[in-house]
């Protein structure tokens, strides 16, 4: 059996940020190691991220049991952190980890899901996954809907090389098989192509008016190591959270935080400010009052202890202007 061996390191980059033309209703870009911060553990009704190894078998190169961060991806071109997780055991095996959003709260038939994901090598030992939803809570078998299958590797030999023709794959997408999003490993053989961070998306339409929970499951048996990056949810934001009237932006420091924010933007004329904090669910967890502001650039603080870790809404208002962004409490 021939798999390819990554080294993990243990260090932090810098991160890229989301655009998106609606609201973000949920973003990770795993840029920065938060895995601390996720629970180990699923309740049922947890308001944050769950990361839960089910499997609990010893990893063959003893690497983490569950999902765990490294600061890049496999290819070359994939400079910036995410999350890895394996299914090479002592004992061959069929993997089971689960990766669990917060609950979100799906309003109309905007939103979509966003995210990328890649392999550690194609086509051989190809590793698969599934995104699963449920719309009640965050236990394993709550989990009956599948919104996307990627196929894991099942048989063929390494001198078939990159004909994905020549191999034997489960149902579902096979990375590389367009031999796009791959790159050559020159220390490996043709039947190990590195995978390259792919984009997917899928429209969560069919939950609207539903709070739900999203789920990466990692489920392969036997393959190797399979990486998962940039998260983001887009859609439109409860009743309420709504900035649809001006889509100025507040920028915020640091990001994510754990006992302040500054948020800075520009005022075009003195009048009183106000500021509203809102959870993934819609829900004003905080409200600040400043008074009046002259017209300018400010630099304004708030107070986060003891805000749950978690993705936030931030609504400011002066006067007539309304501003937005969002942030991580960590």
């Amino acid at each position: 059996m021939k798999k390819i061996f990554t080294l993990i390191f243990l260090s932090a980059f810098a991160g890229i940020n989301a655009n998106a033309q609606t609201d973000t209703l949920l973003f990770e870009n795993f840029d920065v190691d938060n895995t601390a911060n996720y629970l180990l553990y699923n309740s049922g009704n947890d308001q944050t991220w769950v990361d839960y190894d089910v499997d609990g078998l010893a990893d063959a190169n003893n690497r983490p049991l569950n999902w765990f961060w490294n600061p890049t991806s496999f290819a070359t071109i994939d400079t910036t952190g995410c999350l890895f997780s394996s299914s090479w055991f002592n004992t061959p095996a069929n993997a089971a980890n689960y990766l669990i959003t917060p609950p979100i709260q799906i309003v109309d038939a905007t939103a979509v899901l966003n995210w990328k994901s890649a392999p550690r090598q194609t086509p051989r030992y190809v590793d698969g996954y599934k995104v699963l939803v449920s719309t009640t809570d965050n236990i394993e078998s709550s989990f009956t809907d599948t919104i996307f299958v990627a196929a894991e590797f099942l048989a063929g030999a390494s001198s078939n090389g990159p004909n994905y023709s020549a191999y034997t794959f489960s149902d579902g997408f096979v990375h590389g098989s367009d031999l796009t999003y791959v790159e050559f490993d020159p220390a490996s053989d043709s039947a190990n192509l590195l995978g390259v961070l792919r984009p997917f998306s899928a429209s969560l339409a069919q939950y609207a008016g539903q709070t739900i929970y999203i789920a990466w499951l990692h489920d392969s048996f036997d393959d190797n190591l399979i990486a998962l990056d940039d998260i983001l949810i887009t859609g439109n934001l409860a009743a309420g959270v709504q900035q649809i009237e001006n889509k100025e932006e507040v920028k915020v420091y640091p990001n994510p935080a754990s006992e302040r924010i500054e948020f800075s933007y520009n005022q075009k004329s003195s009048a009183q400010v106000s500021a509203q904090i809102f959870d993934v669910k819609g829900v004003v967890v905080r409200t600040i009052t400043k008074g009046m502001m002259l017209s300018g650039e400010q630099k304004l603080a708030i107070d986060i202890k003891g805000l749950a870790s978690g993705n936030y809404q931030l609504k400011v208002a002066a006067g007539n202007q309304v501003l937005h962004s969002s942030f991580i409490v960590k």
